[in-house]
């Protein structure tokens, strides 16, 4: 039977979190054919080998299949093959370090039917824990955060617990695979899905526990990394988006909007190599206040996108 719903993963070197995720989807209640397809992205040992005693506890309602891609790398590319592999009308498109209730597949599908949206996204928990952290907190006050159900703008459109027609994701071109590095994908999917007027509707009680344990000094590297490729490539191939994510701030000075010119005088302070490692290594250290997060976030990715570096 062809399957309703195809959960759609790429992994690289997964590990105990890709344990625990296996392990959630081998008690899903859904009781109609579902699929998993697993795009192993150049992982070191093949998932196929190191998870078999995982992958063979999966339910006989899922049928499985795992791409083998070497070298890999290209995270878009990944999804992009698994995608075209699937066969299931609905991919939720998840990551490997996830967490969640036996009823997440079964609840997507229930979701689409009573909503008749094209786009489902649940909340990923990051401050699943009882020993949470202000950092880990944060983030989940972040994009949709506490925000009841209802439809969610385009730039908030993220993969790991979300739920799209295949053909729609098809018909837009998929993921654009010239986003080799990290970050800015999403996004850039997101936006001409909204061109293409998809519906988008967001699920807060659709969550999963987000395992990923990065901390404050890695996130401000993949943010940094964010700004200098995805999001310069974004801006660059869709200037009606200009603006995106504070980029307006650090354009010359005195551009227009004139109004925005104190604020982009008080950006470039701001984004000073020295100023950006003192609060760093403050918010490191003590975890709050939050706002820090916010500026080493956004600060990294825009010293990232004028192509500073703010170790130096």
């Amino acid at each position: 039977m062809t399957p309703e719903i195809s959960v759609q993963v790429p992994v690289k070197n997964g590990g105990d979190r890709l344990r625990r995720f296996l392990k959630s989807l081998a008690v899903q209640d859904i009781q109609s054919p579902w699929e998993l397809v697993i795009a192993d992205d150049g992982s070191d040992v093949p998932v196929k080998e190191e998870f078999l005693r995982e992958l063979n506890k999966l339910p006989e309602l899922c049928s499985l299949k795992v791409l083998r891609i070497f070298p890999g790398g290209v995270r878009p590319a990944a999804r992009n093959q698994a995608l075209e592999t699937s066969e299931a009308s609905v991919a939720l498109l998840m990551d490997a370090d996830l967490e969640f209730a036996p009823s997440l597949l079964r609840r997507h599908l229930e979701v689409r039917e009573k909503t008749g949206a094209d786009v489902i996204m649940g909340r990923r928990i990051n401050a699943w824990s009882k020993d949470a952290t202000p950092w880990q907190k944060w983030f989940d006050s972040r994009a949709m955060g506490n925000a009841p159900a209802g439809k969610f703008p385009w730039n908030y459109f993220i993969t790991g617990n979300l739920s799209v027609t295949c053909a729609l994701l098809k018909d837009a071109g998929g993921f654009d695979t010239a986003i080799s590095s990290y970050g800015g994908e999403d996004t850039e999917l997101g936006y001409r899905l909204d061109q293409a007027q998809v519906s988008f509707q967001w699920e807060p009680e659709l969550s999963v526990n987000h395992l990923d344990d990065v901390s404050v000094r890695q996130h401000s590297e993949k943010m940094l990394e964010y700004g200098a490729t995805g999001l310069k490539y974004t801006l660059a191939s869709h200037p009606d988006i200009k603006g995106l994510l504070g980029s307006r701030w650090i354009e010359p000075v005195f551009s227009r909007p004139v109004h925005l010119c104190f604020m982009r005088m008080f950006t470039r302070a701001a984004l000073a190599g020295s100023v950006y490692r003192a609060v760093l290594k403050y918010a490191e250290k003590h975890g709050r206040p939050s706002v820090l997060f916010t500026y080493l976030a956004v600060g990294a990715t825009l010293i990232g996108l004028r192509g500073g570096d703010y170790h130096k």
